[in-house]
């Protein structure tokens, strides 16, 4: 395996070469931790709140009415301290492939066996929002069946996506080919 990518390794990555595999880890810890954080101390200190106020007045609407609010704050508060201390592992070796985050559970956790990879490829995805415009970037896979499959999602920058892509496919010896809709 030559050790020279076109991409060069970004800050964001750690990228260890093992005897028999590589492994590559991902952070998803960043500047934006420090606003969800705040919000969540917004959202969790007001619910606390109401809630004081319905236990100490026994009151059962003024419990039941903010249930939604109440699993929003679970949920953001849980992807929060997620994005926090959670990490993306990808391990690739001669056989698997292999995706899973740490060390609070996360969905989009995988396993392929390396000889199902017939390409590898980045895409772009943005999102339109009231407040903006937001991209991120996604590694898939095209299957020897032909079949799609998502890989990696959330990458923060296109240097990240690609950097990964071009070490796996190096270490596999996979081909780079143009994908129909590829970043």
């Amino acid at each position: 395996m030559n050790n020279e990518l076109p991409v060069p390794l970004p800050e964001s990555l750690d990228f260890i070469q093992h005897t028999d595999y590589i492994e590559i880890v991902r952070s998803w810890y960043g500047w934006h931790v420090y606003l969800l954080a705040f919000f969540c101390l917004m959202w969790d200190g007001f619910l606390v709140v109401w809630y004081s106020n319905a236990i100490s007045e026994g009151d059962l609407i003024m419990f039941l009415f903010p249930l939604l609010h109440l699993a929003a704050g679970v949920g953001i508060t849980y992807y929060t301290v997620a994005t926090w201390l959670n990490k993306t592992y990808i391990y690739v070796s001669k056989t698997n492939f292999v995706v899973f985050h740490k060390p609070l559970p996360w969905f989009g956790k995988c396993q392929i066996p390396v000889n199902d990879l017939k390409q590898l490829y980045v895409k772009e995805k943005v999102r339109h929002n009231k407040n903006g415009t937001s991209v991120s970037y996604e590694l898939h896979a095209i299957l020897q069946s032909g079949k799609n499959k998502k890989l990696v999602t959330g990458l923060s920058d296109d240097t990240q996506a690609l950097f990964i892509e071009q070490a796996i496919e190096q270490y596999l010896d996979i081909q780079n080919q143009p994908v129909k809709g590829e970043y």
